[in-house]
């Protein structure tokens, strides 16, 4: 009896410890790709947030009409920058504000500022480290970065374009945001 017990009891941990690894070698690896929205489904997009209380109440700033946005571009260096041809900061820097201020539900002025940090990024096809062909079929991307009053980051996505001309541009800085805006909520 203490026998059938004992080889009842190897086989029941063998089942647990084989399965455990079968789920453990199969599991879908982590990736730092986003895709909780259907703008993150379209194109390579990646978010990361750092503190779930510091979202909120960067989340909160943003609602309440508290933030401040600085922004820049980065030309590819290896080719000649194209981009830029037809993208003019000034321009981005406008839609960025109205999607920005889309999102504020009831204005509540106060010195502590949400400080928003984006910049536009030309894919450098020519760049060294670029080798496959799958790196050089977007045409760049934009990365919002959201740091809180004592300039710490709290929230960071990035989301890929894909014409050569910027025209999809606007789409990628509404995913970027409504990323930020929908974190953790």
């Amino acid at each position: 009896m203490k026998t059938n017990i004992s080889i009842f009891v190897f086989v029941f941990l063998i089942v647990i410890v084989g399965n455990g690894l079968y789920e453990q070698i199969n599991k879908e690896p982590i990736s730092a790709k986003a895709k909780r929205l259907e703008c993150q489904k379209a194109v390579i997009s990646f978010e990361k947030g750092f503190d779930n209380n510091d979202i909120k109440n960067a989340q909160l700033q943003l609602e309440n009409g508290n933030f401040k946005f600085t922004s820049y571009v980065e030309k590819s260096q290896y080719m000649e920058s194209q981009l830029f041809n037809y993208v003019k900061l000034s321009s981005i820097d406008q839609i960025v504000n109205k999607e920005l201020k889309s999102y504020i539900k009831e204005y509540i002025p106060s010195e502590d500022k949400l400080n928003i940090i984006y910049y536009i990024y030309e894919n450098d096809k020519q760049h060294p480290g670029k080798k496959t062909e799958k790196s050089k079929n977007y045409a760049g991307y934009v990365v919002f970065k959201f740091k809180n009053t004592k300039n710490r980051l709290v929230f960071q996505s990035q989301i890929d374009f894909m014409n050569m001309q910027g025209l999809d541009i606007p789409k990628s800085i509404n995913c970027a945001i409504k990323s930020f805006v929908t974190y953790n909520k």
